[in-house]
């Protein structure tokens, strides 16, 4: 693997281990080391919010929760909310939505479908390939982009 490479994306998530599990069920990402140990389920995945922390992007502090999933070598590194306002969709945000690769399209929609899984869009071509769009546990967009 090269040293230059996209590495990872942080994300808030309202939920950050209820977030891994979410993307562990529904699409398949292996569970964090962490949660395995915690043996986080739906039912206690919901956990008391941290103490604010500095160094901070915050004057205030930060809360720190880390959680997240790993999509091939590129890490989706999920942080707690930081605020009581709801976390706001990303379609139509600087950044709208992150794209996977995946292979058969239409089972993992039926997939999808059957776990009841929120679709943002219809199937649609995307240059040679077709892709769709979903919602992921905290709103935001994911592209599943069918490659051969």
């Amino acid at each position: 693997m090269p040293a230059e490479r996209f590495n990872h994306v942080h994300m808030f998530q309202k939920d950050p281990y209820c977030a891994e599990l979410w993307y562990h069920q529904h699409l398949n990402a292996p569970l964090s080391a962490a949660s395995k140990r915690a043996g986080y389920t739906d039912a206690n995945c919901h956990v008391a919010m941290p103490e604010r922390s500095w160094p901070s992007l915050e004057r205030e502090g930060m809360f720190r929760m880390p959680g997240g999933v790993m999509f091939g070598n590129v890490s989706l590194s999920f942080h707690i909310q930081q605020g009581d306002r709801p976390l706001a969709p990303t379609r139509g945000q600087l950044y709208d939505h992150i794209g996977l690769s995946l292979a058969d399209l239409d089972a993992w929609i039926a997939k999808l479908r059957g776990e009841h899984v929120k679709f943002l869009t219809q199937t649609y071509k995307l240059g040679d390939a077709r892709a769709v769009m979903i919602e992921g546990p905290s709103g935001e967009a994911l592209e599943l982009v069918e490659v051969e």
